[in-house]
């Protein structure tokens, strides 16, 4: 597999904490490329503000402009786990202000996240918040990407926000279709009070699981707690394990089925789709 991204509506929270915690629980190498337009936050959460925000998607729009994309990629990546090579981060822009810096680099950028496959790298892309379709810069990283993951609590308000997102960039599926198209939904707490089948239900699409509801170890990656001896088994670290499987075979089935010639009916084509049939 390939390119996964991470997406949400507005008002549900928790897609930046679960691209870490997927990354990290990665079975192979993986680049995490922060892409919300909204302004990075790992920099300054995960690692605590130690690290300079001196490399990132800025500096490799200037990189771009230059016809020096593909040689400048990993110069502006830094390690996501100390001592790992085989995780990697590639920081976002600092603030909204930077988002037209930006703008030009996305179509360039998606095509050359598609050929890290090549190399044995798969990626995951923290959208965060996922703008109208047709208006979002970042619609080459949706049409490519092998999955599109909605990440949604499991309160009313993120599901309402979640449907209305997903009513505006998707047609109606055929029951057949769900699990061949390109975009899932990721509950972050289930049972809070809906659990996560109940969810995918409501927005009519497939699921790859749920997060576990786990703030006190969710710190550990949204603003740099301190592990404690059992972080590794923690509820949110133990939820990470099925969604990489449920994602890594969703990916298998659409690349099997499209690698044919046969589209799955109802697989949305056209206007309105989160993306297209991927690769």
């Amino acid at each position: 597999m390939a390119l996964v991204a991470l997406a949400n509506a507005k008002g549900s929270p928790g897609t930046t904490t679960t691209a870490l915690v997927l990354a990290i629980s990665w079975p192979r190498p993986v680049l995490l490329v922060e892409a919300d337009l909204a302004g990075a936050s790992i920099l300054a959460g995960y690692f605590r503000g130690q690290l300079a925000h001196d490399r990132g998607l800025s500096q490799l729009a200037i990189a771009h402009s230059h016809g020096e994309l593909e040689t400048s990629l990993w110069d502006q990546t830094l390690a996501l786990v100390q001592n790992n090579q085989d995780k990697k981060l590639l920081p976002g822009i600092v603030s909204p202000h930077q988002a037209p810096s930006v703008a030009n680099l996305w179509g360039a950028l998606a095509n050359q996240l598609v050929a890290l496959e090549r190399g044995g790298m798969d990626v995951i892309v923290d959208l965060g918040r996922l703008g109208p379709a047709g208006r979002d810069d970042r619609e080459p990283i949706l049409r490519l990407a092998d999955q599109v993951v909605l990440t949604t609590g499991s309160r009313l308000p993120d599901i309402a926000v979640s449907r209305e997102l997903v009513r505006s960039r998707t047609s109606v599926l055929e029951e057949a279709a769900r699990d061949l198209t390109n975009l899932a939904t990721l509950t972050i707490g289930p049972g809070r009070p809906y659990e996560a089948k109940e969810i995918a239900r409501t927005l009519g699409l497939g699921s790859v699981g749920s997060i576990a509801w786990d703030p006190v170890n969710a710190e550990v990656l949204s603003v740099g707690s301190p592990t404690g001896r059992k972080w590794g088994s923690s509820p949110l670290v133990r939820s990470a394990g099925p969604v990489v499987t449920a994602i890594q075979e969703r990916t298998t089935t659409r690349r099997e089925r499209f690698s044919t010639g046969m589209p799955a009916r109802g697989t949305p084509m056209g206007n309105g789709a989160i993306g297209g049939t991927g690769r």
